[in-house]
């Protein structure tokens, strides 16, 4: 599938400082990333038309372009895609921060971050919601204080279910700044605990599940972010994927933690892992979930030269490329595991041409590109809405939902009729 991060938290006025380069600060305060309802509507329509199946958006104060918890904006753009966009699906960004976000956080509290996952689809909803924002890797932090690096081997242990089991969320506020790359003041949060974000995180996915919507999460440091979702799949009081369905986007290139691979090998191991998440550590041998990943390169324009290299797999191995091209391709092979090949300009809000030299672009330019790419490596888009609902792990939900309904009608236990009674005597 083909998805489409369209907006994007990160490259906004306020959260870069000017650097004179015209260029760089033109990428980097996100002077071609739409704001307006009415030219995201029209610029979804012609992703839609190129095949695009799943769009990623993140609200934005269509005055000041930055980041906004309002859920009017988010409902200003569902409904209309729903509308003209018949088998999209919507996901909506979660990682939110800047100046207006403190506001509203300041003002309604924690849950105001995340408050767009409470709304029905029918009401300006999305099917998706990034549960997991960087900012709940706070948890984690505190773990790694407490028991030590969590390595791949520790999370897929019995000791991390001990650990899990241990572990206590502590209620002291800090600063909550990650070690990511991001532009000037990205990475800020404001102040938060671990328990604020349990509880924050907890009533998410009940919300989700209550509206019989579905569960996403993003990995922006690897294997922390591993490990908060593992967390929440097995911690009895979350169940992530409980309803039977979990997508999980990685964004290479986003931090330190989770670097754009250096080879396809690299770039599997991460997606390898996420797929191991449709099994509990309790039961390896029991799929518990379906899992479907998203991929995405997070990459600054700053870095963009750092991975104009050479292609070490595909059609055109051998030829240098940019990291957008470079993780199309990866995500073309056979093996790859890739349900959703994300582009936009949340990721990448800029092309690279043919020198490895950088240029402005918009969505609907770096759609052409992974195109391109998907082709000469004889993959093809899904826009089958059956397929996409079977393959997203859609399905899962359905069935369990009306598993649920008939053993708890009305939110109550189905009780025996009578004549069953009966029957059973």
């Amino acid at each position: 599938m083909l998805g489409c991060a369209s907006t994007g938290a990160k490259f906004t006025p306020g959260n870069h400082r000017a650097t004179g380069d015209v260029l760089l600060d033109s990428i980097c305060t996100g002077t071609t990333i739409k704001a307006s309802p009415l030219a995201l509507i029209a610029e979804a329509e012609a992703l839609y038309g190129m095949g695009t199946r799943y769009y990623h958006y993140h609200a934005r104060n269509t005055k000041t372009h930055e980041q906004s918890t309002s859920n009017e904006i988010y409902q200003a753009i569902s409904r209309p895609v729903q509308r003209r966009c018949k088998d999209m699906l919507l996901s909506f960004g979660a990682s939110r921060n800047g100046p207006e976000v403190r506001e509203g956080i300041r003002r309604f509290g924690e849950w105001e971050r995340i408050s767009q996952c409470g709304l029905p689809l029918h009401l300006g909803g999305a099917h998706f919601v990034t549960l997991q924002a960087a900012v709940e890797l706070q948890l984690m932090t505190e773990m790694e204080r407490q028991y030590g690096e969590l390595g791949l081997d520790f999370i897929e242990s019995e000791d991390f279910l001990k650990a899990v089991a241990g572990y206590r969320p502590s209620d002291r506020l800090t600063a909550t700044r990650l070690d990511t790359y991001s532009t000037s003041s990205g990475a800020d949060y404001g102040r938060t605990s671990p328990l604020i974000q349990f509880e924050v995180y907890s009533s998410a996915i009940r919300a989700r599940r209550q509206l019989g919507l579905f569960h996403e999460v993003e990995w922006v440091q690897f294997p922390r972010s591993y490990a908060m979702t593992r967390y929440a799949v097995e911690h009895p009081g979350m169940r992530l994927g409980g309803t039977g369905q979990l997508n999980i986007t990685l964004l290479f290139g986003f931090s330190p933690r989770l670097p754009f691979p250096t080879d396809y090998a690299e770039f599997k191991q991460v997606v390898d892992a996420a797929k191991k998440l449709e099994y509990d550590l309790a039961e390896p041998g029991v799929k518990k979930r379906h899992v479907t990943v998203t991929v995405g390169a997070a990459v600054l324009p700053q870095q963009a030269s750092e991975h104009y290299l050479p292609l070490d797999v595909g059609a055109r191995r051998g030829e240098s490329a940019c990291a957008l091209r470079r993780l199309a391709t990866y995500a073309a092979q056979p093996d790859s595991g890739v349900d959703v090949l994300r582009f936009g300009m949340e990721d990448t809000p800029y092309a690279v041409d043919e020198r490895g030299d950088l240029r402005l672009a918009g969505n609907c330019e770096l759609a052409e590109i992974v195109l391109s790419e998907l082709a000469a490596n004889g993959a093809r888009v899904e826009t089958d809405h059956d397929a996409i609902f079977e393959r997203m792990g859609l399905n899962w939900v359905k069935h369990s939902l009306f598993l649920e309904q008939r053993q708890r009608p009305l939110g109550r236990p189905a009780e025996s009729s009578p004549e069953e009674s009966l029957l059973t005597a």
